[in-house]
């Protein structure tokens, strides 16, 4: 093939290295919530002026406020709050032992920006958490457009799909560009209006949108929580009916605090528990359904006595020695007895005489048995005062704590099929249950559940099906292996250019992203491969360093290209 250069030969153009010319690595990053945002961040760290020239990054994201995503969407209601304090929020820290300017973390932006909550231990609304994102990204695209094309498409991917052989763009096979890639390489990006041609792509469309769980099957009248607007507004939802919440989960909390102080009640806090002032337009009775019964439990706030970090260093060390054992850790004997025994000695050193089983024993207990609602309503009211300092630390608050200081060293442990056979199940059901345990609401959100119950606005119901004039509501969200079956992922992994673990059902991705067992040029990060990679939290970039790996390899191949 020949092409015409006007004023010149091929072998005048800059790039020309006596073989064939190599043009800039055209890059699709499909979905820009927090983790495509990372993957720009990722880029314009680790890439030199003269790789990111070599690179050109185009983005598909719908919404309006690319990096907040749909879970920091920036329209939903200021009353949906994060579970998760201000000062652990930073999106450039990507080290657990890097320092950072103040400036650019989330209290320091909030000082700017919204100084009522520009404090430790505040839980700011998740749609203020979407403004600091999007700021992140303007910075973020300022920066790479110094050196590289970057051009942000407003729109719903709807296909991925890898180049046939022989297949090839009309306009770009007439341009040098033909030459990047052999005619079987690369991926096909359709947005619904046009499809492109691209030698890599990364696919980070996390929730794919706030979906339902499929596994559980509303009525007709049944809707999921989000978008709140829509699902929980009151032509939907009328004052003085009856609602029938299936879940008892973060998305529950979320909803029941909607129906509540969202339609204009209010909590005055006193010394205990607030009080609540109704507004009228609440609903009768909010009956919340959970098939466990179990309740999630208060994060600890501020006014405990933070535990020094040098306590948790040996438990750390213990846990690390099983790092040469990865692909044969025994989840039970190897990590759970490690947390275990720390959650103890946290005890001990507080006065309480509680052995390592005694702890396992107590978790047991708490696993086993499905929760009837005077104790869900105990475990709720003990928490709170634990968190709140009012009550004296015990077993679920040691436990919680030892499985968050030890988290990092387990997702090490186990991500990337680090588990013997036979042991995944084991660590599922205790993962599922330390999220209730450690990974809760904040603990006033858990006091104003407390006194809704009390005051008969919610109940904690048993029975399975709801009353004949309720008003359904699901809570649960999709698992992260229900992947939307009108999204790109389903898709490729119907075709078999995406592999899925059969123990985990995870994505299954290398240390840099790509996917295993599948086609080249593609990376997936995020909630997809929850089980292959284990906590995927959006908001932290401390505990994978899959993004950090994967930029690298765009720095390597744009290198080559020089």
């Amino acid at each position: 093939m020949s092409v015409a250069i006007s004023g010149g030969s091929i072998a005048d153009l800059p790039f020309f290295d006596g073989a064939s010319p190599r043009s800039p690595i055209q890059l699709a990053i499909v979905g820009c919530g927090p983790r495509g945002l990372q993957c720009l961040d990722a880029l314009s760290r680790n890439l030199s002026k003269d790789e990111l020239a070599q690179v050109e990054i185009t983005v598909f994201e719908p919404s309006a406020h690319p990096g907040a995503g749909c879970v920091y969407d920036l329209k939903q209601s200021r009353m949906l709050r994060m579970n998760f304090a201000t000062q652990y929020i930073d999106f450039w820290k990507v080290d657990r032992d890097q320092t950072t300017s103040k400036s650019g973390s989330l209290i320091g932006w909030l000082d700017r920006n919204y100084p009522e909550y520009a404090a430790s231990d505040q839980f700011v609304p998740r749609a203020v958490v979407g403004e600091y994102l999007h700021d992140c990204f303007e910075v973020v695209c300022k920066r790479l457009r110094r050196w590289t094309k970057l051009n942000v498409v407003r729109a719903r991917v709807e296909s991925i799909r890898h180049c046939a052989a022989g297949e090839a763009n009309a306009e770009v096979a007439a341009t040098t560009k033909a030459m990047t890639l052999s005619d079987d390489e690369g991926w096909w990006v359709w947005d619904g209006s046009e499809e492109r041609k691209f030698d890599r792509v990364v696919l980070t469309t996390g929730h794919e949108g706030l979906r339902s769980s499929d596994e559980i099957q509303c009525d007709d009248t049944g809707a999921f929580v989000y978008p709140v607007e829509n699902s929980l507004s009151e032509e939907r939802i009328p004052a003085g009916g009856d609602v029938f919440l299936r879940g008892f989960g973060l998305t529950a909390i979320d909803a029941i605090l909607m129906l509540t102080e969202g339609r204009g009640g209010t909590f005055v806090q006193g010394d205990g528990l607030p009080t609540y002032q109704a507004s009228g337009q609440e609903p009768n009775c909010i009956a919340v359904h959970c098939r466990s019964g179990r309740p999630m439990l208060a994060k600890p706030t501020a006014k405990l006595e933070p535990i020094n970090d040098r306590f948790w260093e040996p438990y750390r060390q213990e846990l690390s020695k099983y790092e040469a054992s990865h692909g044969s850790v025994k989840f039970c004997r190897d990590i759970w007895t490690v947390v275990a025994e720390a959650a103890s000695e946290l005890l001990i050193r507080s006065g309480d005489a509680v052995s390592r089983r005694d702890v396992e024993e107590w978790f047991r207990g708490w696993s086993r048995y499905k929760m009837d609602e005077v104790s869900a309503r105990k475990a709720m009211l003990q928490s709170y005062g634990v968190a709140t300092g009012a009550r004296e630390m015990d077993v679920p608050f040691a436990l919680g704590e030892a499985w968050r200081q030890l988290y990092p060293q387990i997702v090490s442990l186990i991500s990337f099929g680090g588990l013997a056979e036979g042991q995944w199940k084991a660590y599922s059901q205790t993962a599922a249950e330390m999220e209730r345990i450690a990974f809760g609401p904040p603990a006033e959100s858990v006091a104003k559940v407390l006194r809704l119950i009390r005051d008969g606005k919610v109940r904690l119901c048993e029975q399975n099906e709801p009353s004949q004039d309720s008003v359904v509501v699901n809570a649960v969200i999709a698992s992260p292996h229900q992947a939307n079956e009108d999204g790109p992922l389903s898709q490729l992994i119907l075709r078999g250019d995406v592999q899925v673990d059969p123990v985990t059902e995870a994505v299954r991705v290398s240390e840099s992203g790509s996917v295993l067992g599948g086609r080249k040029g593609l990376a997936i990060f995020g909630r997809a491969t929850e089980g292959w990679v284990i906590g995927n939290d959006t908001l932290s970039r401390t505990l994978h360093q899959q993004i950090q790996n994967w930029a690298e390899t765009i720095a390597v191949d744009a290198h080559s290209r020089g």
